[in-house]
């Protein structure tokens, strides 16, 4: 895994100058993707653009592209193009995709990367051994999982979400249409919670907020649409595309532990509120994640105390 940071205009409005990005070697680059490459006509000098095309497609004006060759374009039109419109194809080799969702190799990549970056996470691995891949899976069984967990335990979310089970068979949004605020607060579901997870499950089975389709967009566009729904603050949004999407630079700020973790990880006399956390993190986006998973894992560690599996789970 290696950062970059974009210099010019050609890759705006999905790359701004200034904003950081990652790629990773681990992967094949497909059609869509947006990659970093030597540029070819100069020497220790990349570029970010799209990749448009990939051998055996034919190219407008250009013909036939090769065994191994490649097709990359820059997305704003309005600058003058550094791409293979001037250079030609590009070797598929030189290639290097950006992580825009986590997996289990990529999650490795960026651990390693944050270790050679920061003594203390390399300290958190010596003493506790590497991380796990911290997942859950998407969609509204998870997002109701995380309401039980707010402002609780792990241990005591996981109790309420398995009583909530035995009482649906599953959690879906059929499920909760045919139950009634009363019968949540009858197995101890707060009022609070027991209004959000009705309204959370009708604006799921409307359609209004597209679950299946969250990883395809851009993390602030999935991250406002999940704010939209009552019930759903930043710390449930960032939680749920962390873990559930996998987005790479969510770093929760409002969570207890995260902020706990911080300061131990850190060595800190003081635990930071959000606004002091989000600038000690500064350093670590754009993979974020992986960092507060490092320091999830070290907090967890200390305490004897693991990441609950799903509390429904034989």
């Amino acid at each position: 895994m290696h950062r970059f940071r974009v210099a010019e205009f050609s890759m705006w409005p999905t790359l701004s100058p200034g904003e950081e990005f990652v790629v990773t070697s681990s992967r094949a680059p497909v059609v869509g993707d947006v990659v970093a490459l030597p540029h070819p006509g100069r020497e220790d000098f990349w570029l970010v653009k799209r990749l448009s095309a990939l051998q055996d497609e034919t190219i407008d004006g250009h013909g036939l592209l090769g065994p191994g060759m490649a097709w990359v374009t820059s997305d704003n039109p309005d600058v003058d193009a550094q791409d293979s419109s001037r250079f030609g194809p590009v070797q598929i080799g030189a290639l290097h995709p950006r992580v825009e969702h986590l997996d289990q190799e990529t999650f490795e990549e960026g651990v390693a990367l944050l270790c050679t970056e920061e003594a203390q996470f390399a300290g958190v691995i010596t003493e506790f051994g590497p991380p796990p891949f911290w997942q859950r899976p998407g969609g509204f069984a998870t997002l109701v999982w995380l309401i039980m967990e707010q402002q609780v335990s792990l241990e005591s979310g996981a109790a309420m979400y398995r009583r909530l089970h035995a009482l649906l068979g599953s959690i879906d949004p059929d499920s909760f249409a045919r139950i009634t605020e009363a019968d949540l607060r009858a197995i101890g579901v707060t009022r609070q919670k027991s209004l959000y997870l009705l309204a959370l499950a009708t604006r799921v089975a409307s359609g209004e907020l597209d679950l299946d389709g969250m990883g395809d967009i851009p993390f602030t566009e999935a991250r406002r649409s999940l704010l939209e729904v009552k019930g759903i603050g930043p710390w449930t949004a960032d939680a749920y595309l962390l873990s559930a999407m996998r987005f790479p630079d969510v770093f929760p700020v409002g969570d207890r532990a995260l902020q706990v973790g911080t300061a131990e990880v850190l060595g800190m006399s003081n635990i930071p509120d959000e606004a002091e956390l989000e600038l000690i993190a500064e350093p670590w986006r754009p993979i974020r994640a992986v960092a507060a998973r490092i320091i999830w894992h070290a907090y967890l560690k200390r305490r004897g105390r693991t990441e609950p599996a799903d509390p429904t789970a034989p």
